[in-house]
């Protein structure tokens, strides 16, 4: 996965500053939500729409925009940004206990 992430972020993303990048994560959660929101009809206005699959490709969306991301803030560097999202994977799983 990261190695496709850099071909991104180097490819066309490289000259998006850090701010950009990380508020785009915010931008596909919106979408996201309101996937979900689709799904589960929980907008009146809108009724039920869409499906589980869109809520996938949306939350999809979500990890890769924050991979790229956290490539960006290790000044394009793929294994750091890996080095810490397994970092944190591990802590996140020792406190769960699993």
């Amino acid at each position: 996965m990261w190695d496709h992430l850099a071909r991104l972020h180097s490819g066309c993303l490289s000259d998006v500053d850090e701010q950009t990048l990380i508020l785009k994560i915010a931008e596909e959660l919106g979408e996201a939500v309101q996937a979900y929101l689709g799904v589960t009809g929980q907008n009146p206005r809108k009724g039920v729409y869409g499906s589980r699959d869109d809520v996938q490709k949306e939350l999809a969306d979500v990890i890769l925009t924050a991979g790229i991301a956290m490539i960006g803030v290790a000044d394009g560097d793929p294994d750091q940004a890996s080095a810490h999202l397994e970092e944190r994977l591990a802590l996140v799983t020792e406190r769960a206990g699993v």
